[in-house]
């Protein structure tokens, strides 16, 4: 699909800034940014440099596995690493139906008279893409004098497998993977958890437009616009759980996996301070919630809205038998958003995972405690 003068594309354009950085390549052709050549030498820099930092990122964490004697934390940061590099490719084969996910959107907006409406989205979009990489940032510099930090450098230190004579350079280990892993986990997981979030958002606010629509039939839609509109913003949805529904679940599980180390941290490290493990948790806790909150209050507007089109037939006796047969042969499949298409978002999916968190956090208190 050639890209066409959308709006969105506007609002949406720090996300599609960090697309074009991850590989994506997401970035509108009629754009400022594309047209202008030292942006686009820029742009391209900036996308050699994020795969140089995904490479160094492998690489320090195999030395970290390598070198320290304690392997469970270094594997498991190596295995989000590598899950990380795993959802950037997948999104980057599917760059073409992920972009047009945004055209689609434009589509049914116009459908439904929403011709301004994406422009609300653009200083909450700006807002959260500044307020993400600046806690990332924070969270970043304030590690370096944490005593989780010291634990780690002088592991590496004094491990027996660190020879000697190659001290100088593996001591740089620690500094590098501290800001290369987290840099390029947060450039993929804003971007993605951000336009997942926000198009979750706007689809909920067209498909309350079309329950409203329903109940004041006539005055702006048509029934057959409504249940035209109904089923673009399904087909949207499911295209959005075809390519997205993985990297929301990696998101998802990276984070709650984030969210669990810093925890566990504040019981095995002494806290010299409240603002790192602060940034860490207010960082993923909100990747989780732009996740599974904006995902479960679409699904919940998709419902409404499927239960205000299944009843127009009743308000338009005169042509029940149409109506209705349009609705049985076209909204009657059950649409969702999920996790890696296994587990369906649900507001309730916050509070189970949180509790998980609760749980494995006393039990491995528990044992830690009775080892002591």
């Amino acid at each position: 699909m050639k890209s066409q003068n959308n709006p969105l594309e506007k609002s949406f354009l720090p996300i599609l800034f960090l697309f074009n950085v991850t590989g994506l390549e997401s970035l509108p052709s009629h754009g400022v940014l594309t047209k202008n050549h030292f942006c686009g030498f820029l742009s391209k820099s900036l996308k050699y440099l994020f795969r140089f930092l995904q490479c160094l990122g492998i690489i320090t964490q195999i030395f970290s596995v390598i070198l320290l004697e304690e392997k469970r934390v270094p594997v498991s940061v190596f295995i989000l690493v590598i899950l990380q590099i795993a959802v950037n490719i997948q999104t980057c084969r599917s760059r073409e139906p992920i972009r047009v996910i945004l055209m689609k959107l434009w589509k049914c907006s116009h459908m439904l008279h929403c011709y301004q409406n994406g422009q609300k989205f653009r200083a909450p979009i700006f807002a959260y893409v500044v307020f993400m990489i600046v806690l990332n940032i924070i969270y970043v510099f304030t590690y370096f004098f944490s005593n989780e930090y010291a634990v780690y450098w002088n592991s590496i230190q004094n491990s027996r497998y660190n020879l000697p004579e190659l001290k100088q350079y593996t001591m740089l280990i620690p500094e590098i993977g501290t800001i290369v892993v987290p840099t390029a986990a947060t450039l993929v997981f804003i971007s993605l958890a951000g336009y997942y979030g926000f198009i979750c958002q706007y689809l909920k606010y067209l498909f309350n437009r079309i329950e409203n629509g329903v109940v004041h039939l006539g005055k702006e839609f048509s029934p057959v616009s409504l249940i035209q509109s109904y089923v673009e913003l399904t087909s949207l949805m499911k295209s959005m759980d075809d390519y997205l529904s993985f990297p929301a679940f990696i998101i998802v599980f990276s984070s709650l996996a984030g969210l669990f180390y810093i925890n566990f941290g504040i019981l095995i490290f002494s806290i010299d301070g409240y603002v790192h493990p602060l940034t860490g948790e207010i960082y993923f806790f909100s990747l989780v919630c732009m996740v599974i909150l904006s995902a479960s209050a679409a699904n919940r507007a998709s419902l409404t809205a499927k239960e205000a089109i299944i009843s127009l037939p009743g308000k338009i006796p005169q042509h029940y038998k149409e109506l209705k047969m349009m609705i049985r042969s076209e909204c009657m499949r059950d649409i969702s958003l999920s996790l890696w298409k296994v587990y369906k978002i649900e507001p309730s999916l916050l509070f189970s995972a949180i509790g998980s968190l609760v749980t494995y956090g006393m039990l491995l208190a528990t044992l830690g405690g009775t080892f002591n």
